[in-house]
């Protein structure tokens, strides 16, 4: 219990505090003063000014944080004019610039940890031809768990056809029809097993629901750092195409809200140091993918603000933006809302989102049959 609350405690903070930090330095580039950066919320437990007047604060639940500039973000008609330093009086790509460079860094953490694990840990084979088809994981609610493939089995054949490597099993498994025999090899014993034909979707294309068993080669400081980029890249757009798709197709998006956020990391603290620092890369980028919306109320949807102030040189009223503000809180609350049901259907219920997780398992391990 208390390791799961630790590891929820260990994720979560350098995601808030690089975020803040993204905005703080924003305001110092910029010329915008600090009156507070706070890590948690609630009592303060420490605080300490600094010489340029910005209290540094630790507050009692870890849990969030937020950078207080000076002034007000918007001024009303019988305001007094703004002082040089207060956020109100910059220039409109300053102010564009402080509000997105929390996300920003948000990426940034990203990539760091991306590259760092592709530094030391080796980057998987990307060609299915070089790889051998062994069963890296099993995925739930899936044919390959209903006949109780397992991880580290190697598929020898499908029905009658040999299979020498994952894309052997890819192309075969496509082919395929009706029912299907697996020929496996288990601790150097075969073993037959047979999925019926109604245990695949009728409306899918086939999938069995296994992940490759990865093959590592060692990559370099600079080769790690691209990829690591490039991994930001490839969730950034893997997201809002399931997002579109989702719109396109009128489903509802497959969400994690608190409550299944905090189950993956309880269960991903039990799963080895690599898969938890990959959490903590993924969660980031979220995180900065999500607070980029340009949904009023998030910094995405400021930015959008600012932007139009520099394309109008003015600003929307204040009366506008706080109507869109209050729009933008009642979106969120019923993102979080649909999400925390679908975390208890799924969780407590036992529907597990086996679409998305085998999605997300088919970028990690190459291919998902």
């Amino acid at each position: 219990m208390w390791l799961s609350v630790l590891a929820v405690i260990v994720v979560l903070s350098p995601i808030v505090i690089i975020h803040e930090f993204g905005h703080f330095l924003a305001c110092r580039l910029t010329g915008i003063g600090v009156k507070e950066f706070s890590f948690g919320f609630g009592k303060i437990l420490w605080h300490k000014k600094s010489a340029k007047g910005t209290d540094f604060q630790l507050r009692a639940i870890p849990f969030g944080g937020f950078v207080e500039p000076e002034g007000k973000m918007f001024l009303e008609e019988d305001d007094p004019a703004p002082q040089p330093q207060e956020f109100a009086a910059k220039k409109w790509y300053a102010k564009f610039f402080m509000v997105v460079n929390g996300a920003l860094f948000n990426y940034v953490l990203a990539a760091v940890l991306f590259s760092t694990l592709i530094y030391f840990r080796g980057m998987p084979e990307q060609d299915p031809a070089k790889l051998p088809a062994v069963v890296g994981e099993v995925i739930a609610a899936y044919p390959a768990e209903k006949i109780g493939l397992q991880s580290g089995d190697q598929i020898l054949k499908l029905n009658d056809t040999a299979i020498s490597n994952w894309q052997d099993l890819i192309q075969t498994l496509g082919a395929s029809s009706g029912a299907l025999d697996i020929t496996v090899l288990r601790d150097n014993n075969p073993l037959h097993l047979t999925v019926a034909e109604t245990d695949f979707r009728a409306d899918k294309p086939r999938v069995l629901g296994i992940t490759v068993q990865s093959q590592l080669h060692p990559v370099g400081v600079f080769p790690a750092i691209g990829l690591g980029l490039y991994q930001c890249w490839y969730w950034t757009k893997f997201s809002l195409n399931s997002l579109w798709q989702s719109v396109t197709r009128k489903k509802a998006p497959d969400l994690a809200g608190p409550i299944g956020i905090v189950n993956i990391i309880h269960k991903s603290v039990h799963t080895g140091l690599e898969n938890f620092i990959f959490l903590i890369a993924m969660l980031s980028l979220a995180v900065g993918m999500f607070n980029l919306f340009p949904i009023p109320i998030l910094d995405g949807g400021y930015a959008l603000v600012y932007l139009w102030e520099g394309l109008t040189g003015k600003l929307p009223s204040t009366k506008m933006i706080t109507r869109a503000a209050n729009v933008g809180f009642y979106i969120l609350m019923l993102l979080v809302v649909y999400a925390s049901y679908s975390d208890i259907k799924r969780i407590f219920f036992n529907k597990p989102a086996a679409q998305t997780q085998a999605a997300v398992q088919e970028d990690k391990n190459v291919q998902n049959p």
